[in-house]
């Protein structure tokens, strides 16, 4: 494969089974591989907002410089997805997964070293270890799964992301008051490597359904992969929209990933352990609506019109979480935390079933070039954020964030408008 990045789109356009007729065990392998995988690795990532006030005191540095540690993490995600043909495509989706949790070790490794500047490197390998459960497990499944099916299968996988946050946002608290966060990240590291032991039981034909090239160290770090996101969303009709809307889901999920725990800890007062729990409580209300609306999409028969109303239940949850206060009751705070859960990080699944609907003969190729301005996105959003909350506060980072996803509504609106006429 040359450096022009043009073996990912031959290795997705060769043949592969026929995911109409794959038996429904290979289906459910395929999810669970999928989604253990994701559990695990998201567990870790997520783990670093429920730890931020701990590890930035140790580090020496204010609670908003946390911004900069996500936008790593988010920098690393976007490595990921511009040198997926490097990675993934050589490796196959497996042997991928297996390389990214040691990855992950090592980024972690480097986090509990307490230096602010390692920090930053260890996120980004976190951040790329995090990202490969996107492009690996988005061609497992659609090798393996009905298109009929395909909304709901890949929302109830998306549900490994909030189900890691409601296991960091549980145990990351309460083990860090026990053993301090670095033997909170530890547990968080054990388990993700627990995790992908299942990836030894996964069948042979899930790493080797597509043609894969030789694994060339140098074409990590390769130029030329700065243009592949780019070429992926002008070869494939439709991915434009669908990755412009993507910024907007991306602002709002980014800032409340990185910065709830820390606003209600740190800016309001809070008890840290309750901050994790209400964090663990919006996560956990994030598999449910992931499910759901997965249901819904399908029978939609198109997880666009979800998304659009999506859009303007996260403007408002972010909103909501401005308007926070110090004296506000515990109900009170369950149900912003709550309603927050059902709508901020729940459009994932369906933006990745677009996606993979869109090019399902080029699953790999189309979620990565995709996800790619999803991570991006991660990359400086944390980070403006934080300039926000240092100059404006809180809660002008929040309102910041429904803007952008309100934003994303209507030109997803305007776009699925002018699909239905044939635009």
């Amino acid at each position: 494969m040359g450096d022009d990045g043009r073996g990912d789109e031959v290795s997705d356009r060769r043949p592969n089974p026929s995911a109409e007729s794959a038996p429904q065990y290979a289906t459910l392998k395929a999810f669970n591989v999928a989604l253990i995988t994701l559990v695990g690795s998201s567990t870790l990532a997520l783990s670093l907002a429920v730890l931020a006030p701990m590890m930035m005191a140790t580090a020496g540095m204010p609670p908003a410089a946390f911004g900069w540690i996500s936008g790593a993490s988010g920098l690393g995600s976007v490595w990921l997805y511009m040198a997926n043909s490097a990675f993934t495509v050589p490796l196959g989706p497996v042997r991928a997964l297996m390389v990214a949790a040691l990855v992950a070790t090592a980024g972690a490794a480097l986090i509990m070293s307490g230096s602010y500047a390692l920090m930053i490197a260890g996120a980004i390998l976190i951040g790329f270890a995090y990202a490969t459960t996107t492009p690996a497990g988005s061609q497992i499944l659609a090798d393996n799964t009905p298109p009929s099916k395909r909304n709901r299968i890949f929302s109830l996988r998306q549900t490994g992301v909030p189900l890691g946050g409601v296991i960091a946002g549980v145990a990351g608290s309460a083990l860090a008051a026990q053993y301090g966060w670095r033997g909170a990240l530890g547990v968080f590291v054990v388990f993700l490597l627990v995790a992908s032991s299942i990836l030894f039981l996964a069948p042979r034909h899930f790493n080797e359904s597509r043609p894969r090239t030789a694994f060339r160290f140098g074409k990590l770090f390769a130029l030329s992969n700065l243009r592949q996101p780019f070429l992926t969303l002008a070869a494939i009709p439709g991915l434009r929209i669908i990755a412009l809307a993507s910024i907007g889901f991306a602002s709002v999920q980014g800032v409340l990933n990185a910065f709830f725990v820390t606003f209600l800890a740190n800016g309001l007062g809070y008890d840290l352990k309750l901050a994790g729990l209400l964090f663990a409580l919006n996560q956990a209300l994030s598999v449910a609506g992931r499910v759901v609306y997965g249901f819904i999409a399908d029978a939609f028969g198109s997880p666009r019109p979800v998304l659009c109303g999506l859009s303007v239940l996260s403007a408002a949850s972010a909103i909501a979480i401005a308007c926070l206060g110090s004296g506000w009751s515990m109900a009170a705070l369950i149900a912003v935390a709550a309603f927050s859960g059902i709508s901020v990080a729940t459009w994932n699944g369906l933006f990745m079933a677009e996606v993979a609907g869109l090019a399902p003969e080029r699953a790999s190729e189309a979620s990565a070039g995709s996800t790619f301005f999803v991570f991006a996105t991660y990359v400086v959003i944390p980070p403006i954020a934080g300039v926000v909350i240092t100059w404006f506060g809180y809660r002008a980072a929040f309102v910041m964030a429904a803007v952008c996803v309100a934003i994303a509504g209507v030109v997803l609106a305007i776009g699925w408008r002018g699909k239905m006429r044939g635009g």
